[in-house]
């Protein structure tokens, strides 16, 4: 043991002197690296399981448990008036002044608005407009052009009937048509007698012309018994051409008597056609007059009825004109003031609508027919948004109809709204529902999956190792017995303690490993 000292003591002595290290011992060697190896893997290990965690989808769980669903159908709709009284004015008058505002409640009488001391627009226009009418009808009575009977019956207010004035044109168009026959019937006997002599003189012409040729013929033969010395034959002949040629004179002046005889029956019927003619020149003149003074008469009879119109309107505005203010003409509240100081009104536009006293206002809107078979009428529905609405208010259920939209698969529920924070026009959201009920199993809605297998869960399953817990989903096949806004109840080959995915940062499947988000 000593020994060992001394050679230590002098081996130390010598690294001080000489500064040479002492040889390592083999052990010591293999002893540190081993150590080394085992702490580089450890390190590795550990962040490798951190790393492979942080890759991992995280996901929200919750545990199954008993619990109550409340299903409740939900809906939102307008609120309507029950006749509500809509304040209009009949003229156009600009507003000074507003007394109200909306939701505020009125009496009979109260001032809505207060308008300026000025004659309406619509009564300014229509005395412009009778001004108007007056000088043209003025100045197309007095034209010129207008008979005087015309005239008196216009001012003295006759109003003449259509079957007058049918009468009056139906005897102006028979005595036309009378005319146009007899003129007719005079030009036919005109060119009846003209072709009638032309005939005749033709015949004449043709009968004169026989002799002549004869003549000429006797006239050869006498040259010719001349000729020979014939006296008996030249006798004989200068016989025969004298009897011919008296009966050619007497045949030309026959014709001429009947061309006279024509000619005097001619003259006598021109006479008779150019009477015709004046009188179907006058009858339609007459037609044609009758018909302007017919057309006169009804127009200015037109304007005439059209101008007391227009005075009845300006007696009427008058007698309806606005004073100085829009008074409420039914007590209630007002549920739309729609004009402020400085707008105008426009005849008959609403300017303020009042929901009366004592009556109703409802709203509706349309579920499934499945929901509608859960509800009766009597029904209360409460407000989604509670805290808009004080303690007054209440919902009843007054009707299930059929929806017109979609009168196969849907109801329109109508309800009974009261409350004193309701307005016509406002928009209301109503829950209604079947009283809660206990199940054993119940999971939120989210944790409720679909495929085409039908519906399920995945369970996270925790699974023990050397470097932790991992957790592991599995799929479970369940059936959905009630639902309500938030929460499912469901059966299915669960215990109940199980803890459910709820939400996940990435899309996981039946066997994915997973984080938990509270880790």
């Amino acid at each position: 043991m000593s020994e060992e000292i001394v050679v230590k003591e002098q081996n130390e002595i010598e690294l001080k002197d000489g500064e040479k290290k002492p040889p390592k011992n083999r052990k010591d060697m293999v002893k540190n690296f081993a150590i080394g190896f085992l702490s580089v893997m450890l390190v590795l290990t550990f962040f490798s399981n951190t790393i492979m965690n942080y890759s991992l989808p995280q996901v929200v769980t919750r545990q199954i448990m008993g619990g109550s669903i409340s299903p409740q159908i939900r809906g939102t709709g307008t609120v309507s008036a029950e006749d509500p009284y809509n304040v209009t004015v009949k003229e156009t008058r600009k507003i000074s002044g507003v007394a109200v505002k909306e939701g505020s409640h009125v009496e009979i009488g109260d001032v809505i608005y207060y308008l300026e001391d000025k004659e309406s627009s619509e009564l300014s226009e229509a005395k412009e407009k009778l001004d108007t009418m007056e000088l043209s009808y003025e100045q197309a009575l007095f034209s010129g052009d207008v008979p005087n009977d015309v005239i008196s019956n216009v001012r003295s207010g006759r109003n003449t009937t259509f079957d007058t004035y049918q009468a009056e044109l139906a005897k102006a168009t028979d005595n036309y048509n009378n005319a146009l026959n007899a003129d007719n019937e005079a030009q036919a006997a005109i060119d009846f007698v003209t072709q009638k002599g032309s005939y005749d003189s033709a015949g004449n012409s043709y009968n004169a012309a026989t002799p002549a040729y004869s003549i000429a013929e006797l006239q050869y033969d006498l040259l010719v018994a001349q000729q020979r010395g014939d006296d008996d034959r030249v006798e004989e002949l200068n016989r025969q051409i004298a009897e011919l040629t008296k009966d050619s004179a007497q045949l030309g002046n026959y014709g001429t008597q009947q061309g006279f005889s024509y000619d005097q029956k001619l003259a006598t019927l021109y006479q008779q056609k150019a009477k015709t003619a004046a009188d179907l020149k006058a009858a339609e003149r007459a037609k044609t007059e009758l018909l302007t003074s017919i057309k006169t008469e009804i127009s200015l009879c037109q304007q005439r009825d059209k101008i007391k119109e227009q005075k009845d309107k300006i007696a009427k505005l008058e007698e309806e004109s606005v004073g100085a203010s829009v008074k409420a003409p039914v007590a209630g509240t007002l549920s739309s003031v729609s004009k402020v100081a400085g707008e105008s009104t426009s005849a008959d536009e609403t300017i303020a609508v009042i929901q009366v006293d004592g009556k109703d206002m409802t709203t509706s809107f349309s579920v499934t027919n499945s929901q509608a078979q859960k509800l009766k009428v009597g029904d209360s529905a409460r407000p989604q948004n509670i805290w808009q609405f004080g303690e007054d208010f209440k919902a009843t259920l007054t009707s299930i109809k059929n929806d017109k939209t979609d009168p196969a698969n849907k109801k329109l529920l109508t309800f009974k709204l009261e409350s004193k924070d309701l307005t016509p026009g406002q928009s209301i959201s109503l829950s209604i529902g079947e009283r809660s009920v206990e199940y054993d199993l119940v999971v939120p809605n989210s944790a409720i999956k679909t495929d085409s297998n039908g519906k399920f869960i995945l369970v996270v399953n925790s699974k023990s190792s050397p470097l932790g817990n991992r957790y592991i989903t599995s799929r479970v096949d369940v059936n959905v017995l009630a639902s309500d806004d938030n929460n499912s109840a469901i059966t299915g080959a669960i215990d109940g303690d199980e803890f459910v995915v709820t939400t996940a940062t990435t899309l996981i499947k039946p066997g994915d490993q997973v984080r938990l988000a509270e880790q």
